[in-house]
């Protein structure tokens, strides 16, 4: 799989960057929000160790392996942590994990309590699905979330994805069940 020389995206008064060591502090704090612990696939509960993990290996190896692109959300102006974003799962045309034109990709992010309610997570996911179609030449970007996160259904409506009349049910990670999920796809 070839690796994915990590970049950084300005979108307007949002910069996305490459996660750093540093910023496993900031992670961690971010993480203890009941609702990210609820709704995505960080750890519950999240220790600083997890933050450690996610910062100085998972976001690495994504990178170095061409599998996933996780990103730091921040003020481009201030640098402090408002969200994160990632294209994950990628995989080419034959569905063999690793980034190639016309692959796919999934997407996911979570936004720090305080910066809710004001675009960021949205803005933040149109530059990353642009950056995948663009630069990576994805042909499509799929998007996922628990039956009940309304606010991640608004953000991937918002972003553009179209999402699928039914919830389906598939396989919840974290729990190691089948829960119902909303899905959607997002096109060039």
């Amino acid at each position: 799989m070839p690796a994915l020389e990590p970049v950084e995206i300005t979108a307007g008064s949002l910069h996305l960057r490459p996660w750093r060591p540093q910023d496993a502090d900031d992670v961690f704090a971010v993480c203890q929000d009941p609702d990210i612990q609820r709704w995505t696939m960080v750890p519950s509960p999240y220790t600083h160790a997890d933050a450690v993990t996610f910062v100085e290996r998972v976001a690495p190896i994504g990178w170095a392996t061409g599998t996933a692109a996780h990103l730091a959300v921040v003020d481009a102006t201030t640098a402090g942590l408002l969200a994160s974003v990632s294209l994950q799962d990628m995989r080419d045309t034959d569905g063999i994990l690793g980034v190639a034109p016309g692959g796919t990709a999934e997407v996911g992010y979570w936004c720090a309590a305080e910066a809710r309610g004001r675009g960021v997570t949205t803005s933040a996911v149109r530059a990353l699905c642009r950056w995948g179609f663009g630069a990576l030449g994805l042909s499509t970007i799929r998007w996922l979330a628990l039956v009940g996160n309304e606010p991640s259904r608004t953000v991937a409506h918002r972003a553009g994805f179209t999402i699928a009349p039914e919830p389906r049910p598939l396989l919840n990670a974290r729990e190691g069940d089948i829960a119902e999920f909303w899905t959607g796809t997002l096109r060039p």
